[in-house]
């Protein structure tokens, strides 16, 4: 007996819950699967607290998962990811069960089956674990606009104007889920329009139904602008979502690139379910043809107006998951949605195929063995994605530092793209930039090349924001993730910013550098108010080694200050020169008179340290002259960041020649840092020749 439609929906929603808890169920406890778990955690967190998201949390994401996060962890308790990945597992098997109904109203019971249960499979096996497993935008996106499709098929082939207005509304949640989301809206317009010409009905009852859609579309989208604009944030809001990413982030990546992206979401389709790829692209084929067909019989003219909304919907989710041109694989989620509606209905007819009476019996196995084959895949790929692992971060550690050593009411700030450490500590940010890219410059993950100035991308006033907001309230510790190579951060050293540098120097002292400096972090606790200022220093070279890094004058020779050098040292005669080798990071300083005009010299890495047969070869080294006169302010005169590996020009001797402003006297500073990723491995660095100049 057929079973009523209610009851066939509720059980395929168990199903489907049932089948995506088990596959995901191994993944709620893992510590982060990715970066935008961590920024939602960290958004949430503020928007609990009575902020508001643009205004005291930035990202540049429309703001309803935002919301939903922190709905989640007002139910089940802050930083709680567990419950938000159940909450996700939700939305996946939801999102089956809308893909479900949709295909039963496309084609038939099986298409809807086929349909619900790709989605939610592939959702799990397609992707890279990091992003299959990760509370994204994007799963939100899939689910209202699934649901905006179904809501308009149910309307039949001309939806009344209360299903136009109910399918704008999930539209517009789509959208506020995700940007691209808004090239949805294409789909049952171009559905609308069709219909229209092709039943050459009145133009004001088309004008209506697309006034009606987009309507439903522009309520929420008015309501959310309306609070932010009563909260002050419409501003902050309208830059971050549309501003940053159309003037800062999109024109990272050129026409090419995003037409490239546009391949990724089949490559990971194809790498589990290659057969299904190539079934979905004959029915693909197949329903372009029928819809070109100029005169198609009536029963195929009924349902063409929703092939006409798939094929959009197909169309948009693609160009939705090419937009950002990074090609992540969380953005194949806006095309999984269609792409499973679509293979569902290839699935149907092959399995048509396979039952049907009238077709010869070789035809009819072929047809059965492939669905097996099909069958097989799905299942298999499935299997396999349920358990799979990633490393942990480094960031534990200074994390779980910071959370024995403050109280649940105080507040850190993370310099670096690493929100993951307000998460592990579980502690509440002390600025609106829950990482600091908006500050440098960076566009993750395209201007990393170390050679590359991101200053071009920085806001406007954002670093004066932030130390306006640290200023305010001095957050108990700061994290420095420029000390390694913390997605791409150890561009950005604290030395690049002097007004943060001078800040964290002035109230701040570095705790544990033994410990945290080899994991790529520099860890600073606020100071009390009578702890005096203690220079960041490292331990100096032996004074017979020192003595011997003798900086060449017309007269008497100056020795160093201080010289550090924590991987050794020595002075040496190479090829009639004399050389100071000082392995990376070292530092040398002279005090100079005031007579002192220029420093001139070499420096360079030695050719081991880049030969083809060493097996850990440097990543190049940067080498810094920095001038502090007495009385002024501190400035870099010099700087050259050498890779002899990968650059020809950066081999062998370097020259140099630095001329010093007029000074009442002062330090030169000698400094010479790791290469990009902050690896010291074969840093084999020297200067030679160095020659101080005096004014006559």
């Amino acid at each position: 007996m057929k079973l009523p439609s209610t009851i066939r929906c509720l059980v395929l929603l168990l199903a489907l819950g049932v089948i995506t808890l088990w596959l995901r169920w191994p993944t709620f406890g893992f510590s982060l699967w990715n970066v935008d778990e961590a920024i939602h955690a960290a958004a949430a967190r503020v928007i609990l607290d009575g902020g508001v998201l643009y205004r005291d949390a930035i990202d540049q994401r429309t703001p309803l998962s935002y919301y939903a996060v922190a709905a989640v962890f007002a139910a089940a308790g802050e930083n709680n990811l567990w419950a938000v990945r159940a909450f996700i597992a939700l939305l996946v098997a939801g999102t089956g069960c809308l893909l479900f109904l949709a295909g039963c109203k496309l084609r038939n019971l099986a298409a809807g089956i086929g349909a619900g249960l790709l989605y939610v499979l592939l959702a799990t096996a397609a992707l890279f674990q990091g992003d299959a497993n990760a509370a994204n935008t994007e799963w939100f996106a899939a689910f209202f606009s699934s649901a905006a499709i179904l809501v308009f098929l149910s309307g039949g082939t001309a939806p009344p104007p209360r299903r136009l207005f109910l399918t704008g509304l999930l539209l517009a949640a789509a959208f506020l889920s995700k940007q691209p989301a808004l090239l949805d809206l294409a789909a049952p317009a171009a559905a609308l329009l069709y219909t229209a010409w092709r039943q050459a009905g009145p133009v004001r009852i088309l004008l209506r139904d697309l006034a009606v859609l987009g309507a439903g579309w522009l309520v929420p989208v008015a309501l959310t602008a309306a609070y932010f604009a009563f909260h002050g944030a419409l501003h902050d809001a309208v830059f971050y979502t549309w501003i940053y990413n159309l003037a800062y982030y999109g024109p990272e990546i050129d026409r090419t690139g995003r037409l490239a992206s546009a391949m990724i979401p089949f490559q990971l389709i194809g790498g589990v379910q290659p057969w299904l790829l190539a079934l979905w692209a004959v029915g693909a084929l197949v329903v372009l043809h029928r819809l070109l067909q100029r005169q198609p019989a009536p029963a195929e003219a009924s349902g063409n107006p929703g092939l006409i909304l798939l094929t959009v919907w197909s169309l948009t989710g693609l160009a939705g998951a090419a937009s950002g041109g990074r090609g992540f694989d969380h953005y194949t989620i806006q095309f999984l949605a269609p792409f499973c509606l679509g293979a569902g209905l290839a699935l149907s007819r092959l399995g048509q195929l396979a039952w049907s009476r009238t077709l010869r019996r070789p035809v009819r196995v072929l047809a059965a063995l492939f669905l097996i084959l099909l069958a097989y895949d799905a299942v298999t790929s499935s299997l396999r994605a349920r358990n799979r692992p990633l490393p942990e971060d480094p960031s534990h550690r200074v994390a779980a530092y910071i959370r024995q050593n403050s109280n649940p009411a105080d507040r850190i700030f993370v310099w670096g793209f690493h929100p993951d450490i307000y998460l592990y500590a579980d502690r509440r940010p002390a600025s609106r930039f829950l990482y600091a890219s908006f500050i440098t410059g960076l566009i993750p993950w395209t201007n990393t090349a170390p050679e590359r100035d991101t200053a071009y991308a920085i806001v406007p006033r954002a670093m004066d924001t932030l130390l306006e907001e640290l200023t305010a309230k001095p957050p108990l510790f700061i994290v420095d993730c420029s000390a390694g190579p913390n997605r791409h951060w150890q561009k950005y050293p604290l030395e690049k910013f002097p007004a943060l540098h001078a800040f964290v120097r002035q109230h701040y002292r570095l705790e544990e550098p033994h410990q945290f400096v080899p994991q790529g972090f520099r860890l600073y606790q606020l100071r009390k108010p009578d702890e005096p200022e203690v220079a960041e220093t490292e331990p100096p070279l032996a004074p017979d080694i020192t003595a011997a890094f003798e900086l060449g004058t017309l007269g008497a020779p100056l020795t160093p200050v201080f010289a550090s050098a924590r991987h050794g040292a020595d002075v040496s005669v190479t090829e009639g020169r004399l050389e100071y080798f000082v392995h990376a990071p070292s530092t040398l300083v002279y005090r100079v008179s005031p007579r002192a005009s220029a420093l001139q010299g070499g420096f360079g890495i030695r050719a081991g340290a880049y030969a083809p047969d060493n097996p850990g070869s440097t990543d190049g080294a940067e080498f810094i002259v920095r001038w502090k006169p007495e009385g002024g302010a501190e400035q870099i005169l010099w700087r050259r960041l050498l890779r002899p590996r990968e650059e020809p020009a950066d081999r062998g001797l370097q020259r140099f020649h630095v001329a010093l402003p007029p000074h009442p006297g002062g330090e030169l500073v000698l400094e010479i840092h790791p290469g990009p990723y902050d690896n010291t491995a074969s840093d084999w660095t020297f200067w030679s020749g160095l020659m101080l100049k005096n004014y006559h």
